[in-house]
């Protein structure tokens, strides 16, 4: 293990990446960086292939919606943007990189980086799922948790949840209550 120190990473990281990467910065010890959606999958095939960075081990990707919206007014509203979080880390370095990556609220897709790391696979999954970002190339974007059916993006901040009143309740806490209608 040769680990480096947090700002030896950030210049490694910068060195690596020239105009690829945008704002590289230290994050309590670890290494953020902004890249756009058309040069991710560069930005991380050399993140994990330069040698003097060597981030080979995928720890997560997922989502994060930083939209504004006005309550009411319904999706229509939402201004800003999502976000792909990706946190890769170097065993070797000891160098952890946090990756964020804008995407348009009205064009959520972003390119799949799961040929640079095949972990990513059921995280992408996951993404699309819960934000409603969608990942060009990704090799089967299916469902995880919910139902084929399902309406909607729970994780974003302009989902609703139905109440009772306008949407049945799946099930009864009791068998009274299941008689009298399934708790609505």
């Amino acid at each position: 293990m040769l680990r480096v120190t947090p700002e030896d990473a950030l210049e490694r990281v910068r060195s690596a990446l020239g105009d690829l990467a945008v704002e590289p910065k230290l994050n309590f010890g670890a290494v953020d960086l902004t890249c756009t959606r058309e040069n991710l999958v560069e930005v991380a095939t050399k993140l994990r292939d330069n040698d003097e960075l060597s981030c080979r081990f995928f720890s997560f990707l997922s989502g994060v919606d930083r939209t504004g919206f006005t309550v009411g007014e319904g999706d229509d509203a939402a201004t800003g943007e999502l976000e792909v979080l990706i946190h890769l880390y170097s065993p070797v370095h000891v160098i952890s990189v946090t990756l964020h990556v804008p995407v348009p609220v009205e064009d959520a897709n972003c390119p799949s980086i799961t040929s640079v790391f095949s972990g990513a696979i059921w995280h992408e999954r996951e993404t699309w799922e819960m934000f409603g970002i969608a990942f060009q190339g990704h090799p089967n974007l299916v469902h995880l948790y919910l139902p084929e059916d399902f309406e909607g993006t729970p994780l974003r901040k302009s989902f609703r949840l139905p109440s009772r009143m306008t949407k049945p309740w799946p099930g009864a806490k009791d068998p009274e209550e299941a008689a009298a209608g399934g708790g609505r």
